[in-house]
């Protein structure tokens, strides 16, 4: 399935939702019972329960009608988690590299705490198909708060800059067409896909799902003689040029191009599918002296994410 190769969105569950998952399990139901049940209305009006019912579920896969109206799970939602799982793993196993399109993502933040105040300033995507660059979006963003001046240092990104941008909600729709069907790939993407995704449930109460890949961990795999793995020493090994550093777009297209010939050494080594890869990077790293880090809090000075 073409959604299973890339991101993806869709409804947040809620606790209504899953209240009629729940219920659902046992088999089909009537709107009246169903609504009754999971809202604690018992005996609603049909019309009404109608109303609430395509209200509650409008665009949600798992949920469908039967032939004589009733609600029920559709068999794909209904199946164990397991399965499901095992048909992703089996159908990515055979998926290859070089046909899979990605999406390449560097945003800058007010700062680090992606669940808590912080939100973003800029976001850049950049797609890479059949091994190029195919697209590249880009925009300033108002984050509605202040930007602390250690990453106006840091970034370039002043609020006079982002004052007058769009807000988050208004660039949600452009990139979401950019993102949707593409492997998500940043340098150190946890840290992108946290902010990426809490925009995008904040905006539109939808959640992002889908293939994500770390061309930071790619480079712990590809090139392990490098000493670091930041965007600069993997950048310069291949010979790419960042221009604007610490901006998005210019990380954004600089880790496009790394990604490129990432892929391109692992071809070359006979890592060809999805599979392939991530059977590679799983594999542990040698193991590393640890280094006692002190129990005091320290202020965040520099940039971690790259």
């Amino acid at each position: 399935m073409e959604l299973n190769r890339g991101v993806y969105s869709e409804p947040e569950d809620t606790l209504l939702t899953t209240r009629a998952q729940q219920f659902l399990a046992a088999g089909p139901a009537d709107v009246v019972d169903l609504i009754g049940h999971i809202c604690s209305l018992p005996g609603a009006p049909r019309i009404v329960a109608e109303h609430m019912a395509h209200a509650m579920f409008n665009g949600r896969p798992q949920f469908a009608r039967t032939v004589d109206g009733r609600w029920m799970l559709v068999e794909k939602a209904a199946q164990s988690y397991e399965a499901r799982t095992t048909s992703r793993k089996s159908e990515a196993h055979s998926d290859a590299l070089h046909r899979l399109s990605y999406v390449v993502v560097d945003t800058e933040t007010t700062g680090g705490q992606s669940m808590l105040h912080d939100r973003i300033t800029e976001i850049a995507a950049v797609v890479v198909r059949n091994g190029e660059v195919a697209e590249v979006f880009e925009t300033l963003v108002n984050p509605q708060r202040p930007i602390p001046p250690f990453v106006t240092r840091l970034t370039n990104i002043t609020w006079d800059m982002v004052k007058h941008a769009p807000t988050f909600d208004r660039v949600v729709p452009d990139l979401m067409r950019v993102l949707e069907g593409n492997v998500f790939v940043a340098h150190n993407a946890t840290f992108d896909w946290r902010f990426i995704c809490n925009e995008v449930s904040r905006s539109t109460g939808h959640q992002l799902r889908g293939r994500r890949l770390c061309t930071v961990k790619m480079a712990r795999k590809v090139v392990p003689q490098l000493p670091r793995r930041s965007l600069d020493y993997v950048a310069r090994y291949y010979g790419v040029e960042i221009q604007n550093r610490h901006r998005a777009g210019g990380d954004a297209l600089a880790t496009a191009k790394c990604l490129i010939r990432m892929l391109s050494d692992l071809s070359d080594r006979g890592c060809e599918t999805w599979g392939d890869l991530q059977s590679l990077l799983r594999v542990p790293a040698g193991r590393r002296k640890k280094r006692r880090h002190s129990g005091l809090p320290t202020p965040v000075t520099r940039d971690t994410t790259a």
